[in-house]
C-alpha cells in the first residue's frame, strides 16, 4: 500500500513547484539569464490541496527558452539537466556528462565520467558567510528572481495565460 502525504496549502504555501521547483528555477536562471515571461501548469494529481505535478515554460532576455518540470508523483524519474543549443547538446544525468557537438571528439557522442564539482549546501554557505565573511553562491538577485517566477507561475496557472514580467 502506497501512502501519500497531503499538504495543507495554508501551512505549506504551495506544493511541488515551491518545494522542489526552486532548484531548477534558480539553475535555469543562472544558465539563461533574466526571465521575461512564464506560462505554467500546476496540477493536483494525487493531492487535492496543492500542486504535485508542475511544468513551467520560461522566456529569457537572452533568447533562451527554459522548460522546468517538477513533481511529487513521478516514480523513478532521474534528476537531470539538459541543454540544447545550435552547437550541440549537453546532458548531465547520474553524475555523468554527455556531450554531442561537432566541436568535441570529432562530433561523436562523448560521455565524461569525471567528478562533477560539489557545491556546499546553502545553509553551510550562509553559516560560513556569517562566521568568516565568505561570499555565498546564492545572491539576493537569485532569491528575487526565484520568487518572481514562482508568483508569476501561480498567477499564470490560475488565469490560464502567459505572464510577462
Amino acid at each position: 500500500m502506497v501512502t501519500r502525504t497531503v499538504f495543507e496549502k495554508d501551512q505549506a504555501g504551495g506544493g511541488a513547484m515551491i518545494d522542489l521547483g526552486a532548484h531548477p528555477i534558480y539553475l535555469t536562471n543562472r544558465l539563461a539569464g533574466k526571465a521575461t515571461a512564464v506560462y505554467a501548469r500546476l496540477q493536483e494529481v494525487a493531492n487535492d490541496k496543492v500542486d504535485d505535478n508542475s511544468a513551467l515554460l520560461l522566456d529569457y532576455e537572452s533568447g533562451a527558452l527554459g522548460v522546468i518540470e517538477t513533481s511529487f508523483v513521478f516514480h523513478g524519474s532521474p534528476v537531470q539537466l539538459e541543454l540544447y543549443g545550435t552547437e550541440g547538446i549537453l546532458l548531465i544525468q547520474d553524475d555523468k556528462i554527455h556531450i554531442h557537438s561537432h566541436h568535441v571528439n570529432d562530433g561523436e557522442p562523448t560521455i565524461l565520467e569525471e567528478d562533477l564539482p560539489k557545491l556546499r549546501m546553502p545553509m553551510e554557505q550562509w553559516v560560513d558567510a556569517i562566521q568568516n565573511g565568505s561570499k555565498p553562491t546564492i545572491t539576493k538577485e537569485d532569491v528575487i528572481q526565484l520568487t518572481l517566477i514562482n508568483e508569476a507561475a501561480f498567477k499564470s496557472n490560475e488565469e490560464g495565460r502567459r505572464i510577462e514580467f
